[in-house]
């Protein structure tokens, strides 16, 4: 081996020492250079399909709530201590409140 082409690629060539006339690409992969990607599993899909189902039955129910829902305006009663007051203006004969 030439002291020349140990000179120009000596970090390759002490990992991966080689004849000079052979022609060959090296290709390598290191856990570092990988990108590791999320990999199914079955409960993946049943992840969504929770999640869209709760997600519709959400939109469904609140849509149909709305739209079954009758309105009504109702005058509140009188609290307790209003209907106290006016049983002891009642007594005294004073107008109620």
């Amino acid at each position: 081996m030439d002291t020349n082409s140990t000179h120009e690629r000596p970090l390759f060539s002490s990992f991966f020492p080689c004849k000079e006339e052979s022609t060959y690409f090296v290709r390598i992969y290191t856990e570092p250079l990988l990108v590791n990607l999320p990999t199914p599993d079955f409960s993946m899909p049943y992840n969504v399909i929770c999640l869209t189902c709760t997600v519709v039955a959400v939109g469904y129910g609140s849509l149909y709530n709305l739209l079954t829902r009758t309105f009504q305006v109702e005058e509140p009663s009188p609290g307790l201590a209003k209907r106290l007051a006016n049983i002891i203006r009642r007594i005294r004969g004073v107008p109620l409140l």
